[in-house]
């Protein structure tokens, strides 16, 4: 709604006296989850994440982008403290496709030394694969086929990503951006935790119990909290080349 909204402000104040424009280049970054594991630290435990964008900027206001991600986002009940005697921890490797829309608050347009600066805010929609593996044993396991909680879970998933940044033009052709992205899964098994302690456990080699390896609890006490979808997020940066488009000229409302 709050898109919806900013578009009919940007409509009526904008100047669409710039050509549309395509912009390509790749972004790079730290990225990390919020759920079962740790459910309050953002930025807790980070990793890298990397990928490619695409921009295509209708007017000085908005730009719709398509872009690729990978990244790696883990925790351990260690290290962030939330629940140290559960002794779980995890690495996940996501590979996100998202589609996404932008709204700038200033007229911006790469290559005009008028409107080369503009917070902006995003939101859209993304498909993404994931892999949980285990931090805690020796060997990094793969968590899914070992159904640690008595059932596999799909490692296909759909999320909401949003967020906010800033954009500058560094030359005529050149784009940098600066921004913080969240995204809300539809998944509770970033962190293969999300239900409670079943009665068989996923033993593996050595007897190594990967469904509770503190020995701390018992078939139906609460392992993860299911009332809650696991997120992960990203602070990136990126850099684009711009690329003029033939016929993208619009009007000019101001002489209307």
């Amino acid at each position: 709604m709050i898109i919806i909204c900013l578009a009919f402000v940007g409509r009526a104040n904008a100047q669409f006296d710039d050509p549309k424009t395509l912009e390509v280049g790749f972004h790079a970054g730290t990225s990390y989850y919020i759920g079962d594991i740790n459910p309050q630290k953002h930025f807790g435990m980070p990793d890298l994440e990397f990928g490619g964008v695409a921009r295509y900027n209708v007017n000085s206001r908005w730009t719709f982008r398509a872009d690729y991600t990978y990244a790696t986002v883990k925790a351990s009940d260690e290290k962030i403290g939330w629940r140290p005697e559960r002794g779980l921890g995890f690495r996940t490797t996501i590979h996100d496709l998202s589609l996404i829309a932008e709204f700038n608050f200033l007229e911006y347009y790469t290559g005009n030394p008028k409107r080369n600066c503009s917070p902006y805010i995003f939101a859209g929609i993304s498909g993404f694969m994931f892999n949980p593996c285990c931090t805690v044993d020796s060997i990094g396991a793969e968590l899914r086929s070992l159904t640690t909680e008595g059932h596999e879970y799909q490692t296909i998933s759909l999320s909401i990503p949003f967020g906010f940044g800033v954009k500058l033009a560094l030359s005529k052709h050149i784009a940098a951006t600066l921004e913080w992205r969240l995204q809300k899964t539809f998944t509770d098994y970033l962190d293969d935790c999300g239900t409670v302690y079943p009665i068989a456990h996923a033993i593996g080699e050595g007897g190594f119990d990967y469904t509770d390896p503190t020995g701390n609890y018992h078939p139906g006490q609460q392992r993860g909290n299911s009332a809650y979808k696991d997120w992960f997020g990203e602070a990136r940066v990126s850099f684009t080349w711009k690329f003029n488009l033939p016929d993208g000229r619009g009007c000019n409302l101001s002489k209307f």
